[in-house]
């Protein structure tokens, strides 16, 4: 059945790569410190195994190849390397059974299970979809495996961690994500991680897309739903940190870079160094074939998966040097896709290594204080723009991201009590939903301040400079915090039983609306300004002004306050005697959950000859106005 032909070319991509005839494939890997590598095939798991000897290549006996005619898709591979024996880090011993680190589709994280070869052009996509310019993006983060499945009616895979929906079960939910006109998807890491508990920040497999959600053709249709509906799509990427569960660790056997030299089990081997990031072991990043193996993983994302963007987890655990050399590569290659870090040196990101975007890592905790402290100068560094090259380069998210509504009840065996996993900051309480971090546990949903205050966080985050971004749930007030995994205190996916409530429907009428605003005014998407004309610190109000070249002129009136003006008599003051303003926009509208006549709808606003225009002024709110 199966027929070895000679070794492929040196140029020719890790992994499992089928001919164009579909009538072989070509195998690829690296394994420096192998004596032998061995491949075996077979058509079915109830069918016995073909070896094949896998040879170095002329030029570079690291890397071990052949090409075997009758190995196609749905086969089933893997691999046998034997060690080559001989000096501390090279044991030798028996061959160590072992999945392709770059296989496409697997069953299992389990490393000794074999993976599948793959046809990636099976897969038809039917949209041909453009990336939006960067300066056009408002994000919608979300999690595959717990978006769905929780008082929806959708019968999710169930085990002992939980429920997990897969991408055909989120491809239901899109339309309701570009509802509130959102237009691009930003997903939490999609590839094969250990387990089904926690938010996929484990990788072992880095090619393959996570088995519990899906196969690579339902992850590709996802894919082609968010790009039929005018969404770009976003994939996390995790190349800063591995552990030994990944099934790269001692790959060849090689037991080098330990953290104890004289502990055998402590050194990763090939694609490790002995960098211990706090959540894993850092990937060697200076190796030039440690690059190959995460450029190519990001060439697949988006050559095989036609994404728009990646964002690049924790950028400060890479070493300098690997960082650049691998998003160097990536965008001199894709230089229309969104290439971006989490990550707070904005002076590193963008001078040093050249990302196009990065995440304000202090924006939440920004927003937080300003709310929880009444401090104006809060407000002041989400309008900043100071360090970032374009206004779009930095990614806000004030009303928090997975990092600040993650959380899990869990027990401390050691000191033998019960405590929080994320603390947060420490002048704020435990992570979850903004509602709860302000308005209490349990009761935050109820609480009207609170709710207001939300409401402000997404009104300011479409106004200030920036790229915004929420994070599923915030959109509905969700109560509580997020995990994909059962804890004490029970079920923490995204509940669509509140979606439609009147409270989740007064958030959802006020995100769809205020992200129009930023459509509808291109002064919010511009590289112009910003400037602050108006700073009242008596009563904690600022007006800050953003424009564009072709006289879109757009200011934003943040009252942070239980100050109120129910008649128009609150001067902001803005000059330009006689010029005419319009609200647009008021977080405090009834339909949001505000009340009746809280604003200035259809108000004629006249700068008077003291420069100011005089307006109802709600408390706790965000209102922006249009310059006519």
């Amino acid at each position: 059945m199966y027929t070895l032909k000679s070794s492929p070319s040196a140029t020719t991509a890790l992994g499992a790569t089928l001919s164009a005839d579909k009538a072989s494939t070509a195998f690829r890997v690296w394994a420096p410190y192998a004596s032998s590598v061995t491949l075996m095939l077979q058509p079915d798991s109830s069918t016995a195994q073909t070896t094949f000897a896998l040879q170095p290549d002329q030029a570079n006996s690291a890397y071990w190849s052949a090409e075997v005619s009758g190995a196609v898709a749905g086969h089933l591979y893997q691999l046998a390397v034997q060690n080559r024996g001989g000096d501390q880090f090279d044991p030798g011993g028996l061959p160590l059974q072992r999945a392709h680190p770059c296989a496409r589709q697997v069953t299992s994280s389990d490393p000794k299970v074999p993976a599948l070869i793959v046809d990636p052009s099976t897969f038809t996509f039917q949209q041909p979809f453009q990336t939006p310019q960067f300066q056009d993006f408002i994000l919608y983060q979300t999690h595959v495996g717990s978006f769905a499945g929780k008082n929806d009616g959708l019968p999710v895979a169930t085990d002992a961690n939980g429920s997990t929906s897969t991408f055909a079960d989120v491809a239901t939910k899109l339309d309701y994500i570009r509802s509130m006109n959102f237009n691009a998807v930003q997903f939490l890491p999609n590839g094969e991680y250990r387990g089904s508990e926690g938010e996929a920040y484990n990788p072992s497999n880095y090619y393959a897309p996570e088995c519990l959600y899906g196969t690579p053709d339902q992850l590709r249709s996802l894919v082609d739903a968010c790009h039929a509906r005018g969404l770009a799509v976003f994939f996390d990427v995790v190349y800063n940190h591995m552990d030994s569960t990944d099934n790269v660790w001692q790959f060849d056997g090689n037991t080098n870079h330990r953290t104890d030299v004289s502990d055998a089990t402590s050194g990763g081997g090939i694609y490790f160094s002995n960098v211990d990031t706090g959540f894993g072991r850092r990937p060697d990043h200076d190796s030039p074939d440690v690059q190959r193996f995460f450029i190519e993983n990001a060439e697949m994302w988006f050559d095989e998966y036609h994404v728009d963007g990646l964002r690049f987890d924790s950028a400060v655990n890479f070493s300098s040097g690997g960082l650049l050399a691998i998003v160097s590569a990536l965008i001199s290659r894709y230089p229309d896709k969104f290439i971006y870090a989490e990550d707070n040196n904005p002076q590193y990101i963008f001078g040093q290594i050249g990302f196009r975007a990065m995440w304000d890592m202090n924006s939440p905790f920004a927003f937080a204080r300003a709310i929880q402290n009444r401090d104006m100068n809060q407000i002041r560094s989400l309008i900043d723009r100071s360090g970032y090259p374009n206004a779009w380069s930095a990614i806000r998210y004030p009303l928090g991201s997975h990092d600040q509504i993650y959380n899990q009840w869990e027990y401390d065996d050691g000191n033998r009590v019960w405590h929080w996993d994320k603390q947060a900051a420490p002048d704020l309480r435990e992570n979850r939903y903004f509602v709860e971090l302000i308005g209490g546990a349990v009761v935050g949903r109820e609480n009207w301040y609170a709710l207001a205050q939300a409401r402000m966080g997404w009104a300011l985050n479409v106004a200030v400079p920036g790229t915004p971004m929420m994070f599923m749930g915030t959109e509905v007030h969700h109560y509580g915090y997020w995990n994909p995994s059962l804890d004490p205190y029970g079920d923490h996916r995204f509940d669509w039983s509140i979606a439609g409530d009147s409270t989740g429907w007064g958030m959802r009428n006020l995100v769809a609306d205020a992200n129009n605003v930023r459509w509808n005014n291109s002064a919010l998407r511009s590289d112009e300004g910003p400037s602050i004309p108006h700073v009242d610190t008596t009563n904690n109000v600022l007006g800050f002004l953003r424009w564009n070249l072709e006289g879109n002129v757009i200011l934003t009136v943040v009252n942070l306050s239980d100050n109120q003006w129910d008649d128009p008599t609150y001067g902001v003051n803005i000059g330009g005697v006689g010029d005419c303003w319009e609200e647009i926009f008021n977080s405090q509208s009834p339909q949001y959950g505000g009340w009746d006549n809280s604003g200035n709808y259809l108000a004629n606003l006249v700068v008077q000859n003291d420069g100011c225009f005089y307006i109802r002024l709600p408390e706790w709110s965000v209102l922006i106005f249009k310059k006519q």
